[in-house]
């Protein structure tokens, strides 16, 4: 189902944006060849009853509106009652954020990942004035999450809003939302987490996988979230956040 309005949403899910973006809504399965990489429609299904209540709100990291609005205000966080902000005039597919858009040029500079991030603050600006009590996200793009991470933490809000740390590869992505799944319905029962980055535990060794594959150092603010502690601290913040539930 689509909200028609948040005024009653509690929480907030930022997921990552996908193909039928072009098309100006997130939730159309049909663009998609794999089954369950639609993390829209995995996201609904699981907060059904949340979705009812309209307590749950869905919003998409979108980097398309750097085109569709270039001098815009609003930044790249496009709620589900706006999808039309990422629609593609020609109708035709935007293309998958792959990290060769963001990555360093040879003289090291990283002028998409900074325009995304700057367009993130904005953003997330934007988001913090509706009210939400609970912020969680979930974005697996290597570009979408480093620029992301540098925004919350910018606007001081690292210790507020809950990112989930995942893969890159889509495939990922069903599973990663039902393991957020608790931690969804105890923010909508009340419960405050803490905020920070968390990576899954069950998918560390994926992570570790694909931090071998992406070499060569960011400039600052990004480099550090490259960093993946070891498994056991990843184990005790799950732990951590666990206990706020």
């Amino acid at each position: 189902m689509q909200l028609n309005d948040l005024k009653s949403a509690r929480i907030l899910l930022i997921l990552p944006c996908n193909a039928a973006a072009c098309t100006g809504d997130y939730f159309r399965a049909e663009t998609y060849t794999k089954k369950g990489w639609n993390t829209w429609k995995e996201a609904d299904a699981c907060f059904s009853d949340l979705r009812r209540k309209k307590s749950v709100a869905l919003a998409a990291l979108d980097s398309s509106t750097l085109d569709t609005e270039p001098t815009g205000s609003k930044g790249a966080i496009v709620f589900e009652t706006e999808m039309e902000r990422a629609k593609n005039p020609t109708g035709k597919d935007w293309g998958a954020p792959n990290w060769h858009w963001f990555k360093p040029s040879r003289s090291g500079k990283c002028e998409y990942l900074k325009e995304l991030t700057a367009s993130l603050v904005n953003g997330i600006r934007r988001v913090e004035k509706m009210g939400f009590s609970q912020v969680f996200a979930l974005v697996n793009p290597r570009g979408y999450f480093l620029s992301l991470a540098a925004a919350v933490d910018k606007c001081g809000l690292l210790n507020k809003w809950v990112l989930f740390q995942v893969p890159s590869h889509p495939r990922h992505l069903s599973f990663s939302v039902r393991q957020m799944a608790p931690f969804v319905y105890a923010a909508s029962e009340g419960r405050k987490l803490k905020g920070g980055i968390y990576p899954i535990p069950d998918l560390y060794p994926s992570l570790q996988k694909e931090n071998r594959v992406y070499k060569g150092c960011l400039p600052n603010p990004w480099q550090k979230y490259t960093d993946l502690p070891s498994i056991d601290e990843v184990k005790t913040r799950w732990q951590v956040l666990q206990r706020r539930r």
